[in-house]
């Protein structure tokens, strides 16, 4: 077992000796939203690397040899509170006991699993994801956006000192975006307070909780629905008037598609994990908006 450890770091060394030094700042990020916000606000100074990848499942997430060779060189890196980094970072520090790591959801007030219904559905006010009973997709919210962006100005600042400024004005244009998607978002659902949509994966509580709507999740504890709650959630649909449901690219169809053939629902995607943020914050909310009719 030592010698097969032994094999294994010397392999990761190897990999490490690939990636040269860069002049930027060099940091990585779990998830592709971050490498959003830490690109808005660290522009031409900061390299951003994500360790989940397009269409990867950061539930399941299990990171490459070469992503860890490329994290043993990192300056920085930032977590979001994803259920996988409490087993990744002592990981890190073994191979980089110099890394730098900063919590971008430090201050975020957290969703958790306490309000759900009969059923076992998830609401706004509350998420059973199996993540330690709170939701962690606070990428998703635009107030939980803007303390993101802060957390990452502030880890950016400790990293690169020089840069302070720089990044402070980097995070003032950032935050005035977020204050006009905002201000666009309440006006997209002026109206539909209280207004149900039905997910498969509760990935956009947030989002729900800012403005008033309630999301209502198909998956149970995470997990599939099994037949009595698949029922359930088809009797709770119809009563809803549901005509929509919305699936992830990171997650099965199977039962999205089973409950929207017996409601006569479309079934539609939404990306909860989508580099171009913004521009998918605002697709995803319009999206909704028209679901939650």
């Amino acid at each position: 077992m030592r010698q097969k450890l032994q094999a294994v770091f010397t392999a990761l060394v190897i990999l490490a000796a690939a990636f040269p030094a860069s002049a930027k700042t060099t940091v990585f990020v779990s998830v592709l939203p971050q490498k959003y916000f830490t690109e808005q606000v660290g522009g031409e100074r900061v390299e951003v690397s994500v360790l989940v990848e397009r269409n990867r499942d950061p539930h399941t997430f299990e990171p490459l040899p070469a992503q860890m060779a490329a994290l043993s060189q990192a300056d920085g890196y930032i977590s979001i509170g994803l259920p996988f980094e409490d087993s990744l970072l002592p990981r890190i520090r073994q191979l980089n006991p110099s890394l730098r790591v900063f919590a971008a959801d430090r201050g975020i007030e957290k969703i958790t699993g306490k309000d759900k219904d009969h059923h076992g559905h998830t609401h706004e006010h509350g998420h059973d994801h199996d993540h330690g009973g709170s939701d962690p997709h606070v990428w998703n919210g635009i107030r939980e956006a803007r303390t993101i962006a802060q957390n990452t100005c502030a880890a950016l600042a400790e990293l690169d000192p020089e840069g302070a400024e720089y990044f402070g004005r980097n995070l003032g244009n950032f935050l005035e975006r977020l204050d006009a998607l905002d201000a666009e978002l309440r006006e997209l659902f002026r109206g539909r307070e209280g207004a149900a949509f039905l997910v498969f994966h509760p990935a956009w509580g947030y989002l729900a909780r800012e403005y008033g709507l309630e999301e209502v999740a198909i998956e149970v504890d995470g997990k599939e629905p099994k037949a009595a709650e698949m029922a359930a959630v088809i009797t709770d649909a119809k009563r809803r008037g549901v005509k929509v449901v919305f699936v992830s690219p990171q997650f099965s169809e199977r039962s999205a598609e089973t409950i929207a053939r017996s409601i006569g629902a479309a079934v539609e995607t939404v990306n909860p994990l989508s580099e171009e943020w913004e521009e998918n914050i605002r697709a995803a909310a319009r999206a909704i908006a028209e679901a939650a009719r």
